[in-house]
């Protein structure tokens, strides 16, 4: 009987436990735990503002660059303005000339000759300015958006407006020039002299137009100067310097040929005629006078 008793008495079974965890080493475990966080999140940021800075560094060359190509496209043309009044000098002085010189003197000249002169008074050419800095900033919100200055979008809308009104106005004055010749052309008989070249010299029109030129290239200075003024404006607005601005548009217009500049047609006249001076008319001239005296 005993010995059944012990047979289905069963031990005391051990139950394993995981063991006891100290205070120390969960501080530990937390500790890192926070760590991680810590470090992930301060990489994160870390990441998030080198980005940030890179973006707004990025964002402020592209907006020198767009601002430096506008003042640059504004200076190009006040350059160009310059140069057209400059290349003017030659008919401002032939037209000067046939104008005070008399129907009757002019009459003795040979033919060639004085159409010769008359083409050299009345050779004009239209503006053309390049338009694509314009393009880019007119119809570019993003352009706008970066370039934050209000002052400066407003001011440089002024300056793009005056050069588009300059170069109509020019361009409209040589239009009429041409228009005044050619309806000489087309009705000759309408008009006094002997030859086409003197019935335009006797065109209203036409002696107006010459009698503008002068007009014109002071005009064409006045208006460079303009721009010049306010494209200063502009420089402060958006804080580039004027030694930067002139740097960059002397890079730009430094391409194309040797020197830079393309082959000027002019430069091929074997003398050029001024006011005081026309080397063609010295014999013409003489045999003008000579028969005066008579």
């Amino acid at each position: 009987m005993h010995s059944q008793t012990k047979l289905f008495t069963m031990s005391k079974i051990n139950i394993i436990r995981p063991p006891k965890v100290s205070v120390d080493a969960k501080k530990a475990f937390w500790k890192q735990i926070v760590m991680i966080i810590i470090g992930s999140t301060i990489s994160l940021a870390l990441t998030v503002s080198v980005a940030a800075v890179m973006e707004r560094n990025q964002r402020a060359k592209d907006r020198k660059l767009s601002a430096m190509m506008v003042l640059s496209n504004i200076e190009s043309f006040a350059r160009t303005l310059e140069i057209r009044s400059d290349k003017m000098a030659v008919n401002d002085s032939v037209a000067a000339w046939l104008l005070n010189t008399p129907f009757e003197r002019l009459e003795l000249l040979p033919d060639e000759e004085l159409d010769k002169l008359f083409s050299r008074a009345t050779n004009l050419s239209t503006l053309n300015h390049d338009h694509s800095a314009e393009n880019v900033f007119t119809n570019n919100i993003e352009t706008w958006k970066n370039l934050g200055n209000v002052h400066f979008i407003d001011n440089v809308g002024s300056c793009f407006s005056a050069i588009g009104g300059v170069e109509d106005q020019f361009n409209d004055w040589v239009t009429r020039v041409d228009a005044a010749k050619t309806e000489v052309n087309n009705n000759p008989s309408a008009y006094e002299g002997n030859t086409l070249t003197m019935k335009k010299l006797h065109s209203d029109k036409i002696r107006t137009a010459l009698n503008a030129i002068h007009n014109r290239r002071c005009w064409l200075r006045y208006a460079a100067a303009s721009l010049r003024y306010y494209n200063l404006q502009n420089m402060r607005y958006i804080g580039i310097s004027e030694e930067e601005v002139m740097a960059y548009t002397d890079k730009r217009e430094d391409v194309g040929g040797p020197d830079g500049t393309p082959p000027d047609a002019e430069d091929f006249y074997t003398s050029a005629f001024t006011l005081d001076s026309l080397p063609t008319m010295a014999p013409f001239t003489a045999k003008v006078d000579s028969l005066a005296a008579l």
